[in-house]
């Protein structure tokens, strides 16, 4: 059986790597993928896109680089997305030098090992809104200014850096800009799917508030398939180049919360401000939100809204979900997944 080409997926066990393998497989290509453990545990995402015994898996962590090489060297890829990294930024101020050995030194094998085994081969790097840091201007392009903030991205620019150096010895390279980017295949900690959650939980049990931070901090938000969707249209484009991926809009983690209530037929009333604000149930009176100190901030500087028109202009690239089905969406799922 001929297919469309043989894919390597680093981290293809995450949110990213389970949409990507999916829209790959759907098109006919091989996939194989690299995760950490193949235990049930951590292959929901697959087994819920029903596509968990349709992917070769291989243990590799990002900082075995021999296990990298060697996989890389076994699976011949034609296409290599690497998907995988340190993402949670208190992981990356705890250990600095381990998430730049997995978010930065790693690209560098990865890209080595492919394009000197497998020169005509596509690569493809997650990069990360990140690298903006708190920007003056918005929205951001693909040319606004590095300002890290943290090591995370830090090591997210070094790896960018990687990518441009192999561009320049004429290989096939990429870097997608990823702003936030959700879906119900998103974990607990992320703030989408705490909402979610939550507000799933309170319409069916009628008590028990939501502790969430800053409720007017601003995110560009987008669904994960959508971003796949441009991680595969940039490998697929006759011109390598680094694209940011976004929906262009800002808006606030309180609009998740007031389209979520809505779509679940629950009517919210705000009281109070700053710490002590609260949603409350217009029905029964019950607490629905309220303020968690830990999660709080007075301000939110982070302005980052990704400017996509050069993957719109030269992809073709269109998110289908908008801001407001995308969070339906995410209810929906846990409408569908919520046990008593």
């Amino acid at each position: 059986m001929t297919h469309a080409g043989r894919v390597l997926i680093f981290g293809v066990t995450g949110q990213d790597g389970a949409y990507l393998s999916k829209s790959l497989i759907d098109r006919g290509y091989c996939v194989q993928g690299t995760t950490r453990s193949t235990n049930d545990e951590n292959l929901w995402r697959l087994k819920a896109l029903g596509i968990d015994k349709k992917i070769g898996l291989y243990d590799c962590g990002l900082s075995d680089f021999d296990q990298i090489r060697k996989i890389i060297s076994e699976t011949q890829p034609d296409f290599v997305y690497n998907l995988a990294a340190v993402s949670s930024l208190g992981e990356a101020f705890e250990d600095p030098d381990g998430t730049m050995r997995v978010n930065a030194d790693a690209v560098e094998v990865i890209i080595s090992s492919l394009f000197s085994q497998f020169p005509e081969a596509r690569f493809f790097q997650a990069s990360s809104a990140q690298i903006f840091g708190e920007p003056l201007t918005w929205p951001q392009t693909e040319e606004s200014i590095r300002a890290p903030q943290s090591p995370y991205a830090e090591a997210k620019i070094r790896a960018d850096e990687a990518v441009a150096n192999a561009r320049k010895q004429g290989f096939f390279a990429v870097s997608g800009i990823l702003y936030n980017h959700e879906s119900p295949l998103r974990s607990g900690r992320f703030v989408s799917r705490k909402i979610a959650e939550g507000l799933v939980r309170y319409s069916k049990q009628k008590t028990g508030a939501l502790k969430l931070g800053t409720l007017n901090a601003e995110r560009d938000w987008c669904f994960a398939g959508d971003v796949m969707s441009g991680a595969i249209l940039a490998l697929s484009h006759s011109v390598a180049s680094d694209y940011i991926f976004a929906s262009g809009k800002s808006h606030r983690v309180r609009d998740w919360v007031e389209i979520g209530a809505i779509h679940l037929g629950l009517v919210l009333y705000w009281e109070g401000e700053g710490l002590n604000e609260i949603a409350i149930d217009r029905k029964n009176g019950h607490k629905v939100i309220e303020i968690d100190p830990a999660f709080y901030r007075e301000s939110d500087p982070a302005k980052l809204v990704g400017f996509a028109d050069k993957a719109r202009q030269e992809l073709g690239w269109t998110p289908e979900f908008q801001f407001s089905a995308l969070v339906r969406l995410m209810i929906d799922a846990e409408l569908a997944r919520y046990t008593d």
